[in-house]
């Protein structure tokens, strides 16, 4: 009886008290560009073919998001998961990379063509059978002042993976883009 009341109370505090749990890793890991394009039935195009560039367009992707501390992105009582937003953005960026590779445009430190990325919020939330996730970023191109906010939303029977599909989602609006395309293409 005694310790069937210790776990009871055990349990109870562990419940009112919580767990935090530190996910920036697990979304990350969720964000190969071959499951999540085959996921969307993404057929990559070589936008480089529309280039007006006097050479290959190339792009140079800089994370300037500077927040390290926890940033609380999914309340899930008794857990909260928990990211560091400029390790999150870091996976962003390889993933944006990626993307654009995979559309020919290659990714070169020392293009003059420059964007910016930083996070706005991250934010999941866990429901009966499934979780949501909202993901919204500002990109900025220093060269021409341009400044544009990117979101998406997804679901998904994973709390990890709806990340990694509305992080997906944000990112394809950005390759897509047509001014982001006319910027790298010289158009």
């Amino acid at each position: 009886m005694k310790k069937l009341l210790l776990l009871t109370i055990v349990f109870v505090l562990f419940f009112l008290i919580g767990c935090t749990l530190h996910i920036t890793k697990n979304i990350s890991d969720k964000l190969n560009i071959n499951e999540l394009y085959n996921a969307y039935n993404v057929k990559s195009t070589d936008l480089s073919s529309h280039s007006k560039c006097a050479e290959s367009p190339t792009i140079k992707i800089i994370n300037v998001e500077s927040r390290t501390e926890d940033y609380e992105e999914l309340k899930n009582p008794p857990f909260t998961g928990v990211i560091n937003p400029k390790e999150m953005m870091d996976s962003v960026v390889l993933y944006l990379k990626n993307g654009f590779e995979q559309s020919h445009i290659k990714v070169n430190d020392q293009s003059k063509k420059v964007l910016q990325i930083k996070m706005i919020d991250m934010k999941s939330t866990a429901g009966v059978w499934s979780f949501g996730s909202y993901f919204k970023i500002e990109l900025i191109i220093p060269e021409t002042g341009f400044t544009k906010f990117y979101e998406a939303s997804e679901n998904s029977g994973g709390g990890h993976v709806a990340s990694a599909y509305a992080i997906h989602a944000v990112i394809r609006q950005i390759i897509d883009d047509q001014e982001i395309q006319n910027y790298i293409l010289c158009r």
